[in-house]
């Protein structure tokens, strides 16, 4: 295998988004590529000795199938390309004898209080926070506590289980409802140990923004840094419309910049994407959190790089260590509305689609739950209905766009 057509191993879970995006970079960029997923999939078909399906919690059954390929491939990079696949990518890597992200360093991304301990140690602002059991009454922690507070699982993400509490009745209803989500079978698989826990902390008023970046050789570069224009006060916590490029100052920028990188030195990442949520007030800049990923869902359609590069291509263009530096975001400003689900019922039909896309600046949308599945809102629920993408000339136009298209979807359930 010659340099030009070096290999990678793809860990792509049969319920990810990203399937296509990596395919289509995987292709553009013309890599060996081997993917390891949980069920067949569509490119099953396209790939056929290339697809290998498992139980992700017994990798190391077809650990000598996947050593002979990388050997015969050339291997170059593992990756998981969201979340639930990132821990996977750091054991094989290190199994292969791969430079990745440590284990260890993975780990503590996906622990909301560890990574909390790790962020405060590193001299970051940070929130008061107190880890409890969900096994004990919630009145036994309320001298520890004060109010207003969030509440949340410490290894749920798309804001799953992140509930704002104002009052002790508040506090007591959120841990009675966040002790039933953990004891779901479904979410004890995906936890284990950590469905023990509840994370408390102090809720931080201010702007919320994140920031898509790459890191190589522990350096971080800034991609994108999404504002969130919606206020973001509880009681839970919809993502719903991220826009970039950003409106913070030059100033206040290099500080986040700044923020992030010493979050990344103590979490011990040196490789790869990184998402990184923050809330920003008079007090400072707080990490919300930092994920060894990319940005969830389809977000990643609205961001293109000059050369008309996708962000999984510069994910993989930088795994297989090419000189990404000189990359910039491109074109007009772009945002997307993660479509909430508002009531709990059973999907039968989604109108408006037409008219919302007719509207002037929409390029998309895209339904992600089809008809007859189960509608099931925050904070119990961890899903979107859709995604709307818009352009503009500015943040204003692309926000009221957004809205507007919006303001056209009916959602037609059935209650359950």
């Amino acid at each position: 295998m010659n340099q030009a057509n070096p290999s990678v191993i793809l860990i792509i879970p049969s319920a990810s988004y990203r399937t296509s995006p990596f395919m289509d970079a995987v292709s553009k960029l013309e890599l060996k590529v081997l993917v390891l997923t949980d069920k067949s999939q569509v490119f099953s078909e396209d790939y056929p000795d290339n697809v290998i399906t498992m139980n992700f919690e017994h990798w190391r059954v077809h650990l000598d199938n996947i050593r002979e390929w990388s050997v015969k491939h050339d291997l170059k990079a593992v990756l998981g390309v969201d979340e639930e696949s990132i821990v996977l990518a750091a054991r094989l890597s290190e199994v292969l004898g791969l430079v990745h992200n440590s284990l260890e360093s993975v780990k503590l991304t996906k622990d909301k209080f560890l990574m909390r301990n790790a962020l405060k140690d590193a001299g970051l602002k940070s929130p008061w926070f107190k880890r409890f059991s969900v096994h004990q009454a919630p009145q036994e922690y309320l001298k520890e506590i004060s109010f207003p507070c969030i509440l949340k699982p410490t290894f749920l993400s798309a804001s799953q289980g992140v509930v704002l509490a104002n009052s002790i009745e508040e506090f007591k209803r959120a841990f009675e409802m966040l002790s039933k989500l953990l004891a779901q079978a479904e979410v004890i698989k995906r936890g284990g140990e950590q469905a023990n826990w509840l994370l408390v902390e102090e809720f931080l008023p201010g702007k919320e923004v994140s920031l898509e970046g790459i890191v190589s050789k522990g350096k971080l570069k800034e991609l994108a840094i999404f504002d969130k224009p919606e206020t973001l006060d509880g009681p839970t916590f919809p993502e719903t419309i991220l826009i970039t490029p950003t409106l913070l100052d030059k100033h206040l920028e290099e500080s986040l910049l700044e923020t992030a990188q010493t979050a990344v030195e103590a979490l011990g990442i040196i490789k790869g994407p990184v998402h990184i949520e923050f809330r920003i007030n008079k007090n400072g800049i707080f990490i919300l959190e930092c994920a060894a990923r990319s940005i969830g869902g389809l977000c990643t359609k609205v961001l293109e790089f000059k050369g008309g590069m996708s962000l999984e291509e510069l994910i993989l263009r930088s795994a297989l260590g090419r000189n990404i530096e000189k990359t910039n975001f491109s074109g007009t400003v772009k945002g997307v509305m993660m479509m909430p689900i508002n009531n709990k019922g059973i999907l039968r039909e989604i109108r408006g689609t037409e008219a919302a896309l007719a509207v002037k600046g929409i390029t998309e949308l895209q339904i992600t739950i089809k008809s007859g599945g189960i509608l099931e809102p925050l904070p119990e629920g961890g899903r979107y209905l859709g995604f709307i993408f818009a352009e503009g000339k500015d943040q204003n136009s692309v926000l009221k766009n957004l809205k507007k298209a919006w303001a056209k979807i009916e959602i037609i359930s059935d209650n359950i």
